[in-house]
């Protein structure tokens, strides 16, 4: 009787924002059912089957950094935050062959402990590496104002040379915002480069996942959910009008009541849940003017173990990241702000990435499989001016909420702002705190404070 007496509330989209809704929810509460109309949970960031074989990889290698704490908090919820690797020394490598590491010195405080990794990059000149130091000057300096109104591109001005812009500055960005310097906005790769690195000693640590994300989007939540006595209704289709005292869902063929409501859907699929006005009401004309970039990503299996390392950063090459999975037998290779890419066949895709590994490697074997998935509208470009037209998770439709990484979540479009959107939805249901705290700072950022 106590779990009949809770508030009811609904999630609609069961990606990472839409899963963390409904665990929020639930750990504040309210009685929850979480409605997908695919097969799994998970959204973007889930795993798949390729044609011919048997185990689950995912659509594209997906990372996280320490910085990352709504993911990681949703993770330590699930009690699947030990399945995640993490690296402190991430290995690069330039077009030029030279070899370098980006490693904090724990001796030193931050940002002071990332001076060594910036020296030492591979394939700089000097003159490079004195506009780095320049350009990371100027950071910590705006850390209390990261504009808006222009792209990183126009914000570095000089403080750049046409080697970082192939480079650092692409590998860096294309790997969080899945744009370039000249995309996206100031505001953003500021975030990144100041919170995501610099602003605490471990926030630039990178965890890989050593399971599907399967495992961590689908079967874990539906797990926890339903062992505390919360629904998950997956192919199942859900329209949602607000009503007396609630609202009235249509799940299926079943109409049932809700006291709550979170659209964890994209903003071009509101008008699928709820009918037409309210949706213009609820997202406007927000997808017609964001931008989408497409990853994409190529798993290359060989019948002996391959002798990379765990990650390896590719600067100025024609892909961006690889990880050598599996002990070896497979390498995930990532390409983002992939257009050249489009229009490839999974057979080319492949070909296209051994032909980039072999450039380093000539002696990489042929690979006995591949697979290759191309997310062709992967993430939204988070272009100067965006944040204004994104709207926030409260709605004026009292008990309905919005989530995902497209509503305004200081964050751009990767699995930690679909997590921060999921907290936000339940706090705007609940009015109780739940987005969990960032990092602190530390080092010479705590003076500025």
């Amino acid at each position: 009787m106590a779990a009949l007496s809770r508030p009811r509330c609904l999630v609609v989209g069961g990606g990472v924002a839409g899963v963390t809704a409904a665990v929020a929810l639930a750990q504040a509460g309210r009685q929850v059912t979480l409605c997908e109309q695919r097969p799994t949970l998970g959204g973007k960031a889930s795993s798949f089957v390729p044609p011919g074989r048997s185990q689950l990889v995912d659509n594209s290698q997906h990372v996280l950094l320490r910085c990352c704490t709504s993911l990681l908090a949703l993770y330590e919820t699930l009690g699947t935050a030990d399945l995640i690797d993490w690296h402190d020394s991430l290995p690069l490598l330039a077009e030029d062959g030279t070899r370098g590491a980006f490693r904090a010195w724990s001796a030193l405080p931050p940002p002071l402990n990332l001076a060594p990794a910036m020296l030492a990059l591979p394939g700089l000149s000097v003159r490079d590496r004195l506009m780095l130091g320049l350009a990371f000057g100027r950071m910590i300096l705006a850390d209390r104002h990261r504009p808006d109104d222009r792209t990183f591109a126009q914000w570095l001005g000089r403080c750049t040379t046409t080697h970082l812009d192939r480079g650092f500055w692409r590998l860096m960005l294309t790997s969080v915002l899945n744009a370039e310097a000249d995309q996206v906005s100031a505001r953003y790769a500021l975030l990144f480069f100041l919170d995501g690195l610099m602003r605490h000693r471990q926030a630039y640590h990178l965890g890989v996942p050593r399971v599907p994300l399967s495992v961590l989007h689908h079967d874990a939540p539906i797990a926890w959910l339903s062992s505390r006595g919360h629904r998950v209704c997956t192919r199942t289709l859900a329209t949602v009008r607000p009503d007396t005292g609630g609202f009235a869902a249509r799940l299926g063929e079943a109409t049932e009541r809700f006291d709550a409501v979170v659209l964890a859907v994209r903003p071009e699929q509101v008008a699928r849940v709820v009918d037409a006005e309210l949706a213009t009401e609820l997202v406007g004309d927000l997808p017609a003017t964001m931008t989408a970039e497409s990853i994409v990503g190529v798993h290359l299996w060989f019948d002996q173990p391959v002798d990379w390392p765990p990650v390896l950063g590719l600067m100025r090459h024609d892909v961006d990241w690889v990880f050598a999975l599996d002990g070896g037998r497979r390498l995930s290779v990532v390409t983002s702000a992939a257009r050249s890419w489009q229009g490839l066949s999974p057979a080319a895709a492949a070909q296209r990435a051994v032909a980039a590994l072999r450039a380093v490697d000539p002696r990489l074997p042929e690979p006995s499989a591949h697979a290759a998935c191309r997310e062709a509208q992967a993430t939204f470009v988070p272009a100067p001016g965006l944040d204004a037209r994104r709207p926030g998770a409260a709605t004026t439709v009292p008990g309905l909420a919005l989530a995902g990484v497209w509503t305004n979540t200081g964050w751009p479009a990767t699995m930690e702002g679909a997590a921060r959107s999921g907290y936000r939805a339940a706090e705007a249901l609940t009015g109780q705190e739940l987005v969990p705290t960032d990092l602190p700072r530390q080092g010479l950022f705590r003076v500025t404070c």
